[in-house]
């Protein structure tokens, strides 16, 4: 099996370009600034990539997410 690693690497790269982090003070919910729980990574359908960290009950968050958002969810993926 060959692979293109230029490819994956250029993929990778962009990818990286359309991340953000989402830093507590853009965070409503008051458990989102406690310490533990697990980390996430939204992507949605305008190509921004959007990774959120603390969060206490990730299939409620998704919920949540979707509920609320603008722009549609691909995916979410718990890191």
């Amino acid at each position: 099996m060959s692979y293109n690693r230029t490819s994956i690497f250029n993929n990778l790269v962009q990818e990286s370009n359309n991340s953000l982090y989402v830093a507590d003070e853009y965070r409503t919910n008051p458990l989102s600034r406690q310490p533990g729980g697990s980390t996430i990574q939204v992507k949605y359908s305008d190509g921004s990539i959007r990774i959120y960290d603390k969060i206490k009950n990730i299939a409620a968050y998704t919920r949540y997410l979707t509920n609320s958002s603008k722009n549609e969810i691909l995916e979410v993926i718990p890191i």
